[in-house]
């Protein structure tokens, strides 16, 4: 009997959405700009060959190996839920073309337009279930996980070591409390598609009191191999440091294009710092607040960062004034 080949290329971020920071080519792909954390090198490539790692959704059950979770993403979401990004992305971009020619609108349009949550409260549910998709789907979860076992499995070699035990028994014991790196790797797989734990976490995203950015700076929005970015609340432009997704003063950004990006308030600290945010409502991001988004992606990013024109002012002027090292992570993963 003929076996079925395996898909290889999975990507972390999906395609769909990174196409929405590329630029389209004739044969219909899209090339964008990568800034390579680790090495440092700067470089252009099609979306298709970027943001992937062989066999990223290939598990083992049994001992048969299937990418049916690859087969699942392909279905439902690079072809269903993009077309449901593309619909929001449009309806954003149109409101904000509007809001730039308000002189020219009727007077109806015009008070309808000045209408506080214009976003609707289904826009905002379907974004905090993509989000929540993105970032259990994400390099930086994974990852966070393969650590976790690695410290874990290095706690248990050191104690064996100090209390001189019995050696025949450590791999044994190893998989009774933490299970096998194949079954880790099987269970980030099936949580990046179980709907109650994708529903939970879109459930805390869109408790966040919301505001839809457009960005009227000259650069454009980065995005990276995380999607989005984590900073705390603080007053004026906050000190960068990653936090958890339950901490209470947690800011979440989400670039949905270079132009639009959501920001997301938890209503916790809003409310011990006595600010008031209209939810679904927009804003116009200026220069500083770009440069400030832009920096969180940077520092949220895995390994790679995305942009659509190639513009690395923002990124280089970071990593100069921070002084970062090459091969940086962010908290999560380290």
């Amino acid at each position: 009997m003929k076996k079925n080949k395996l898909s290889e290329n999975h990507h972390c971020i999906p395609q769909f959405y990174l196409n929405r920071f590329g630029v389209r080519q004739k044969n219909g792909s899209y090339n964008i700009h990568i800034y390579n954390k680790n090495n440092g090198k700067e470089f252009t490539n099609s979306v298709s060959n970027i943001s992937f790692v062989k066999g990223y959704n290939t598990v083992k059950v049994g001992d048969v190996e299937t990418d049916v979770f690859e087969q699942l993403h392909n279905r439902v979401f690079e072809k269903g839920y993009s077309k449901k990004l593309g619909i929001v992305v449009s309806e954003l971009e149109m409101f904000f073309k509007e809001r730039f020619s308000i002189n020219c609108l009727s007077n109806k349009r015009r008070k309808e337009l000045d209408l506080p949550q214009f976003f609707s409260q289904e826009n905002k549910s379907f974004l905090s279930f993509l989000l929540a998709y993105f970032i259990l789907r994400s390099k930086r979860a994974r990852f966070f996980m393969e650590a976790v076992y690695d410290k874990s499995y290095n706690m248990m070699n050191h104690a064996y070591e100090s209390m001189n035990l019995d050696r025949n028994k450590f791999e044994k014991n190893v998989v009774e409390v933490l299970g096998t790196r194949e079954n880790l790797k099987l269970r980030n797989v099936v949580s990046s598609f179980n709907t109650k734990e994708i529903n939970q976490l879109a459930n805390y995203l869109f408790k966040h009191t919301w505001n839809i950015g457009y960005n009227c700076s000259s650069h454009l929005l980065y995005t990276c191999d995380s999607a989005h970015a984590l900073t705390t609340l603080k007053k004026d432009y906050p000190e960068i440091y990653g936090i958890g997704y339950a901490s209470p003063g947690s800011m979440i950004m989400f670039p949905l294009t270079p132009r639009i990006c959501i920001l997301m308030y938890d209503p916790i600290q809003l409310k011990i710092d006595k600010n008031i945010v209209i939810d679904c409502n927009y804003v116009y991001l200026n220069e500083a607040l770009v440069k400030f988004i832009n920096e969180n992606i940077v520092f949220d990013a895995v390994d790679e960062v995305y942009s659509q024109d190639g513009d690395w002012d923002i990124l280089n002027n970071y990593y100069d004034r921070e002084k970062i090292p090459l091969g940086h992570k962010p908290f999560s993963v380290q």
